[in-house]
């Protein structure tokens, strides 16, 4: 962190389904179907690299580092840029975790990295809106929107 502005940030969200590991893990990992920016690349196995971006005023290139199926899917950013402030969140990581719980999945899904120091509520309205209503609604109803 280069920038005096930025500060590490962690926010979790943590959503219990009645589906089965299996049934949540193959959602999470379909990211074109759910994820609200445009999705380019491979998302559904370990090392593969994808990128996320808004027309031309966000862009991240993301690599899977970690893929267990049906437990967890770990991705880093490692290029980011967003305009017009030039916030690089790269270094930044996406973890999803399931557990069983009882013939349930509870999804915790986890932003470990940096975020702007005046951006902190942002981040929490955007891990809500991200996990709670598009996942949510793409594991439910098989749709994001």
């Amino acid at each position: 962190m280069t920038n005096k502005n930025y500060k590490t940030a962690n926010c979790i969200v943590e959503i219990e389904f009645a589906k089965s590991p299996n049934d949540v893990f193959n959602h999470v990992t379909d990211l074109s179907k759910w994820w609200p920016e445009e999705f380019e690349g491979e998302s559904i196995k370990l090392d593969t690299e994808f990128i996320l971006k808004t027309g031309d005023t966000h862009y991240s290139k993301n690599k899977v580092i970690e893929f267990v199926p049906n437990k967890k899917v770990t991705w880093i950013t490692i290029e980011s840029k967003r305009k017009p402030d030039n916030y690089d969140w790269a270094g930044t990581k996406f973890i999803f975790e399931l557990a069983p719980q009882g013939n349930n999945t509870l999804l915790k899904f986890t932003y470990d990295g940096i975020v702007l120091e005046n951006e902190s509520d942002r981040l929490v309205q955007i891990c809500d809106l991200t996990i709670k209503e598009l996942l949510y609604n793409f594991i439910i109803y098989g749709k994001a929107k």
